[in-house]
This record gives structure tokens, sequence and C-alpha cells, in this order.
């Protein structure tokens, strides 16, 4: 799925290169991503009525657990949200007709479509929602880690320092901090953190709200900033809806004679 090409959209590859271009240029960059969650929250008194938006699935646990990071209704987390992905250098989107997005397609590239067109939002470059899944299945994307000094900001932060330290240990990735985000109110404080930080590169797992984090460190602090979604956990848990790309595999290859890297 990742290596579709869509008419002026960016394929995973594409991406990476375009990551792989700030980190030489020491540019900005922000990667934000949009699905179910993010369309649900555009929703929120525009599109439909709050009542509609209150009563999906997605809108339900916000309001009874923790694990969405926002409790809604919150218009403030939408205006946010529509400023956030306006402004992102590249925007991840279900495809029509999405198959590899586990939610209702009514909630996925329709009202993604619908959102865009009520707020007025034109991105400037066109990913897959799911670019975050597949980045880390390409060498290319730890190869260009390599010496790097990263910041992780997610629940599972610590746990990825350390998967990563020891996974790819000989690439010399450097994570100079992890910072824990559980709450849409804590944005503030993230980006206060922040700012005292030397590092190249920002990796945000932190549902809706990375979408905002991602933008504003880029556009406030200069930072290339990536909406990092599950990723991080999924590799934590060897959930197998992530395949990170494993060194150890090259090197089974290489001793078998077979090589075939995977760039």
């Amino acid at each position: 799925m990742d290596t579709q090409k869509r008419e002026d959209w960016c394929t995973t590859l594409d991406v990476i290169d375009e990551i792989e271009k700030a980190l030489a240029e020491k540019k900005p960059l922000s990667i934000v991503r949009v699905g179910d969650g993010e369309n649900i929250c555009l929703t929120q008194y525009k599109l439909w009525p709050i009542r509609t938006t209150l009563s999906t699935r997605w809108a339900r646990l916000s309001r009874s657990t923790n694990w969405k990071g926002v409790r809604l209704p919150n218009i403030e987390l939408r205006d946010q949200l529509i400023k956030a992905i306006k402004k992102a250098d590249i925007v991840g989107i279900p495809y029509h007709n999405d198959k590899e997005i586990l939610a209702e397609q009514k909630y996925l590239r329709p009202l993604t479509d619908a959102c865009f067109n009520a707020f007025d939002i034109k991105p400037k470059k066109l990913c897959h929602t799911f670019v975050n899944r597949h980045m880390v299945e390409h060498q290319k994307f730890w190869e260009m880690l390599k010496g790097k000094k990263v910041v992780v900001i997610s629940r599972w932060a610590k746990d990825f320092k350390k998967l990563v330290g020891d996974m790819y240990v000989k690439y010399d990735i450097e994570m100079v901090k992890s910072i824990r985000i559980d709450h849409f109110k804590e944005i503030p404080q993230v980006i206060r953190k922040m700012e005292s930080l030397e590092c190249d590169i920002v990796f945000i797992s932190a549902g809706v709200n990375a979408v905002i984090l991602a933008q504003k460190l880029a556009e406030k602090q200069g930072r290339i900033a990536i909406d990092f979604g599950k990723s991080a956990v999924f590799m934590v848990t060897k959930d197998k809806k992530v395949k990170p790309w494993n060194p150890q595999n090259l090197k089974k290859a290489k001793e078998s004679g077979e090589g075939g890297e995977r760039l």
C-alpha cells in the first residue's frame, strides 16, 4: 500500500527523502497525519451537530477514558488542528476506500474531504496517513538517523528509547530526551520543555495532539517534527501492524550470501 503512487502524492520513500533533505539543510519540517480521530474532532459544531460528533465511538472514548488525549467537545482543539493542518509541510490522509485503516469508511476519506472543504484546507503536499508505520520498514529511514540526536514525545517514550538503543545500537542514534504527554492541555508545557533542547529531529506519538505539536515545533522552534502515530507503541509491543526494518535480518542475509538490502 505504501508504494502506491497517487497523483501529486508523496510515497513513503519520498517522505523519507524530504526528511533527509531537511536534516542536511537544517531546515524546519512538519509532517502531520489525519485519520478518523482528527476528522471527528474537526466536525465539532461545524460539519455535524455536536450531538452527532459525541455519539461516535471515538468521542465516547474521549469522554470515558484517557486514551484519546483529549475530551470532546473541545473547540480550542478543533481550531488548533485546522491551523496546524493548513500550515504543515506534508499532510497524511486516507486513500479513497482505504483498506489499511481499521475504521468505518464514513469516518475516513469522505469525512477528510468534507472537513478540508469546510475549512478551506489545502495541504502543500500529501501522503498516506500511515506513512509513519511504513517509514520504519525501510533501511533508508534508519540510515538517515545514524548519529542523529532525537527527541521522542510520547507516553511510550522511555520504552521506545530503550528499544532503539538495543535494536539499532550500531547506528549511534542518540535519544537525547523522552517527554511524556497524556493530554491536550499539556501541549504548552511540552513546547516549553523543548525550548532548551538541542536535537536534529522530533518524533511525536500523541494522538490528535501530535498534529498540533509537530506543526508548532517546526514553526516556532525551527524543528524537524514528525507525527509518529502508533509506530512507537507498536514497535515496543511487537505488534504486527508495524514491521520495522531489523539490522539483524541484513546480517543474516549477508551471512547466507543473499544480500538484498531494503533501501
